[in-house]
Formats: C-alpha cells, sequence, structure tokens
C-alpha cells in the first residue's frame, strides 16, 4: 500500500494536464514569463540606444563648441583693420608667394 501511495504522489507532467484547471495557469504563466522576457530584453537594448546617443550628443557639441570658437576668430578678423596681414600669413601657410618674391628651398632637410 505504500509503493501506490508514493506513486500518487509523484508529480507527472501527463497527470498535471489531465486536470483541465491546471492548463490555463500553464498557459497563463508561460505568458507572462514571455512578457517578462520580451520587456526585459526591450529594457537592455534601450539603455544601450541611450547611452550610444549620450556618446554622439557629446561628440556633437564638442564639435559645435569648436565650431563657434573658428567663427568668432573668423568675425574678429573680418572686424579688424589689418586682415589683408591675416589673409597673407594665411597664403604664405598654404605655399603661396608674391609674384616678385625669390623663393629658396632647403634640400638639406629632406636627406
Amino acid at each position: 500500500m505504500s509503493k501506490q501511495k508514493t506513486r500518487k504522489n509523484r508529480f507527472s507532467v501527463k497527470s498535471f494536464f489531465s486536470q483541465k484547471k491546471n492548463i490555463p495557469v500553464f498557459l497563463a504563466t508561460l505568458l507572462l514569463t514571455g512578457i517578462f522576457v520580451f520587456f526585459g530584453v526591450s529594457v537592455v537594448n534601450q539603455n544601450a540606444d541611450i547611452n550610444r546617443l549620450e556618446i554622439q550628443k557629446q561628440q556633437v557639441a564638442a564639435k559645435l563648441d569648436e565650431q563657434i570658437k573658428d567663427n568668432d576668430e573668423l568675425l574678429a578678423v573680418l572686424e579688424n583693420k589689418n586682415k589683408d596681414d591675416y589673409i597673407e600669413k594665411k597664403a604664405r601657410e598654404k605655399g603661396y608667394v608674391k609674384s616678385d618674391e625669390i623663393v629658396f628651398y632647403d634640400i638639406s632637410a629632406s636627406e
């Protein structure tokens, strides 16, 4: 008799689903588990997107600050009376010379 009691007390999937009241509970548990997994993955993905966009925002802000600084420098040049000197300086930095100048090249530095 004790062997029959232990057999009846054992859990089996077949006996679990044979009772009709257990099927809706199982389906509800499965559905809730799926919903929690879906939202968990969504939260992780959104956090990754937020971090990526924050880094991109900082990079764009740094570029904006640099461009504002460059614009302020150019405005100062435009308002300055010595803008011809600035233009000449920038042209010389790019390798331009005046038409009446003699240009010497130092070839000893290239060896």
